[in-house]
């Protein structure tokens, strides 16, 4: 799709996310940037998670912010409904919000200014806070940058994940379309900020701009599966570099 220079994109995927989408579009309506477009997958929920984006259509459409929605005919999981959404935007600057979570108010005019003080960088990410399922605060993220010599595959071979929330990124990147890791179920932001740092400089910033809400605690067959996945995300990757003598860009780092 033709792409608009200065529209911002929010990537939403949703799965039974109608329970918390008030906080979800609660947080969006409050962004004052404009253009703003929202595309929002749903994944074959099976509650009202899509009756219920469609009655909230018409308090996007009073806020001019652009809102399309689509839905998955067969269950296609979060690597994969993403790339779709972003295969269906029109903007040029972009950002993921699951459906479950929620920006702070002024989290895209924040990172837009960013992307136009700092010409040469691709992509952003930012500190988040973490937030029980009711929505009340927990403690702060675990997002930071990368130390000189390291760079985010390095320190997940190390078992430290460095990147989550909030992922932005914009057209200056090259290949977009090579982020998504299409068909994963898990570990979607641990590929996709290891193929982002292959192609362009990003930077990162420590001011919160994402509200996380955790879920609860998994079982332990689940938590090894997503530890499964998130090993052969390393090792593919280990062997993508070798193969193609890719180095990751710098990310540099800034406080607020």
């Amino acid at each position: 799709m033709q792409k608009n220079g200065d529209k911002f994109t929010i990537l939403t995927s949703a799965y039974n996310s109608s329970k918390f989408m008030n906080d979800w579009a609660k947080s969006v309506l409050a962004q004052a940037y404009r253009p703003l477009e929202v595309v929002f997958i749903d994944d074959c929920s099976k509650d009202d998670t899509l009756s219920r984006i469609y009655q909230l259509e018409p308090e996007f459409l009073e806020q001019d912010i652009e809102l399309k929605i689509l839905s998955n005919e067969q269950r296609a999981y979060c690597g994969s409904s993403y790339k779709k959404a972003w295969e269906n935007s029109s903007g040029f600057f972009f950002g993921v919000l699951d459906a479950d979570d929620a920006l702070v108010d002024d989290a895209v005019e924040y990172v837009v200014e960013l992307y136009e003080r700092y010409t040469n960088i691709a992509w952003i990410y930012t500190q988040f806070n973490m937030f029980n399922k009711k929505m009340e605060f927990l403690r702060k993220g675990f997002c930071c940058a990368p130390a000189r010599g390291e760079s985010m595959l390095s320190l997940g071979l190390k078992g430290k994940h460095t990147f989550s929330h909030w992922r932005t990124f914009s057209q200056r990147h090259p290949r977009l379309d090579k982020i998504w890791g299409a068909g994963l179920k898990s570990s979607v932001d641990k590929y996709m900020g290891y193929r982002l740092e292959e192609f362009a400089p990003g930077l990162f910033t420590n001011r919160i701009c994402y509200n996380y809400r955790t879920g609860s605690p998994g079982a332990i067959s689940r938590v090894e599966k997503a530890m499964k996945q998130w090993k052969k995300v390393k090792v593919d990757a280990v062997g993508r570099r070798k193969k193609y003598n890719l180095k990751p860009f710098k990310i540099i780092s800034i406080k607020k």
